[in-house]
């Protein structure tokens, strides 16, 4: 055998071993991913209602009660018109803010919220299965699906059926995880 160079060799690379290890994880089921949600919404609520409290209690302290009383008799229902509604404004920076406050250094550490890591699953690049930037989770994951809520509350709904329904297929994304280029999978170091 020559050990000449030969210059029409194929190169040699050892990353078809490094490729293989990259595969091995396992998919969130889509019953974990939905009761990571519930719970993250349940705690959203909650801290979300504590936050009104203390809100309607210093309207109360300063006499600005009344425009309470505004905000609570507005009329809601599914199909009306919310794009230059205020309120429904304010509700998605608050909410999104409060989402922050729970989660934002989760999910920058660990890929994860309250919920995901309860359940022992997390969030990871689709294509490098490393940690995705926090940027990316909370605009392309989160901050974008409160759009449709802008528009009308049914329309809203409607997407997020069609989001689960995403989750359902073999490889359990859903489209928020299409728009971020995550994927949900089981935490390893549980």
């Amino acid at each position: 055998m020559s050990t000449t160079f030969n210059p029409y060799k194929a190169p040699k690379s050892d990353y078809t071993e490094a490729h293989s290890e990259l595969h091995q994880y396992e998919l969130a089921t889509i019953w974990q991913r939905i009761l990571a949600r519930v719970i993250d919404e349940l705690l959203l609520l909650f801290t979300f209602v504590v936050f009104l409290v203390f809100i309607g209690i210093g309207a109360f302290i300063v006499g600005a009660f009344p425009l309470f009383d505004i905000w609570l008799d507005d009329e809601f229902t599914l199909f009306t018109f919310n794009l230059f509604d205020l309120d429904i404004w304010i509700d998605i920076i608050v909410l999104n803010g409060l989402f922050l406050m729970l989660n934002g250094v989760l999910l920058h550490r660990y890929g994860q919220t309250i919920g995901k890591m309860l359940l022992k699953i997390k969030m990871v690049d689709a294509d490098t299965h490393a940690l995705v930037p926090l940027r990316r989770i909370f605009v392309l994951r989160y901050l974008i699906w409160s759009i449709p809520s802008l528009f009308m509350t049914g329309v809203s709904i409607a997407i997020g059926v069609v989001d689960l329904l995403f989750g359902l297929r073999k490889n359990r994304r859903t489209l928020h995880d299409l728009t971020a280029n995550t994927i949900v999978i089981k935490d390893s170091n549980y």
